[in-house]
């Protein structure tokens, strides 16, 4: 069971109980105000954002955070925060506060459960791919969270709103994400509360990493699954790289930085996963159509029963601490037996 998110002091850590985060609410304070400044104004090539982290600025009341986009200075104690990718909100929970916007797609039950509890009541700002910047004007903001790949367009207008730092998410590895939620507790100035939350992340990791069998060789493959394609992620997605993180090893690789390849029956059969997860994101999904082939029944993974259907809210769109929790901790169930 994936441990809870930090909305109290560290010291008063709530227990994880098996259905839900129980959460104190932090009080809310207003924020001051801040200002940004663009750099690139697209890339979709993450940046290496642990080369951004400056612990020195915490505590302070004004402080620099720079991101893919540029650099913007936060002042006070941003609390009317808004987040444009679920990501975000993840960190916004872990660092004690509320967003009160969030781009959810119209599809509040897309965000994970223990983030819906711990978050409680927001304002939808519309499809994470393109918000409403009405409603999000509406909201009064004092910092936006932006997703620097599906944003970058974006990025002015939203500056123009309210002081704006941009991350990948979209495309972003484990890493990458836990580095984004190092610079989000600074940008909100809560990195005490921050470091409690990634360390106690850090410590249910790796106790399921613990679980893992040494030397394990089986070649696992994530995929998305449509109506009309099969997107295979690479070792830059975030489901893969969580799964490297346990010491796993996944198929297909790639010389560049692509987070996720287009995959046909015939490359899965020369890719030869030993164990295949796949999460469908239509009702009837290709992989159904290639089940009746007798190439299909050449895959390792179909040879030997070990092909599971997952969530793709869980693996695909959440990318934060707690979805990385819920893979690891049900990818570790399926090949050894124990969660």
């Amino acid at each position: 069971m994936p441990r809870s998110h930090p909305m109290t002091p560290p010291a008063r850590h709530a227990a994880v109980t098996a259905a839900a985060l129980t959460v104190a609410v932090l009080a809310s304070g207003c924020g001051a105000a801040a200002g940004s400044s663009s750099g690139k104004d697209g890339g979709h090539q993450a940046v290496d954002h642990s080369a951004q982290i400056n612990d020195n600025v915490c505590g302070k009341g004004s402080r620099i955070i720079k991101h893919d986009l540029g650099s913007t200075t936060v002042k006070g104690h941003p609390r009317r925060i808004v987040t444009l990718e679920y990501s975000f909100a993840d960190a916004l929970v872990n660092s004690g506060i509320k967003p009160v916007g969030i781009a959810d797609d119209d599809k509040p039950g897309r965000i994970l459960k223990p983030l819906r509890d711990a978050m409680g009541h927001y304002t939808s700002v519309g499809l994470r791919q393109s918000p409403n910047l009405q409603v999000i004007k509406s909201l009064k903001p004092d910092l936006i969270i932006a997703d620097s790949q599906r944003h970058s367009a974006l990025y002015q207008q939203l500056t123009k709103i309210a002081p704006t730092v941009a991350f990948a998410s979209r495309d972003a590895d484990y890493q990458q994400i836990l580095d984004t939620e190092k610079l989000i507790g600074q940008a909100v100035d809560e990195c005490s509360r921050m470091s409690a939350a990634l360390k106690k992340h850090a410590e249910f990791m790796a106790g399921l990493k613990a679980k893992v069998t040494a030397g394990d060789k089986r070649r696992i493959l994530f995929a998305i699954t449509f109506d009309k394609g099969v997107n295979g992620q690479t070792q830059h997605g975030f489901a893969p790289s969580v799964l490297h993180h346990l010491g796993l090893s996944t198929e297909p690789t790639t010389k560049g930085r692509d987070a996720s390849l287009g995959m046909t029956l015939e490359t899965l059969v020369t890719t030869k996963p030993d164990v295949m997860f796949l999460a469908p994101q239509t009702p009837n999904v290709l992989t159904d159509q290639w089940k009746s082939s007798t190439l299909w029944k050449q895959i390792p993974a179909v040879e030997h029963n070990a092909v599971h259907s997952v969530d793709s809210d869980v693996w695909s769109t959440s990318r934060g601490t707690l979805a990385a929790e819920m893979i690891a901790g049900e990818a570790v169930k399926k090949l050894f037996g124990t969660s």
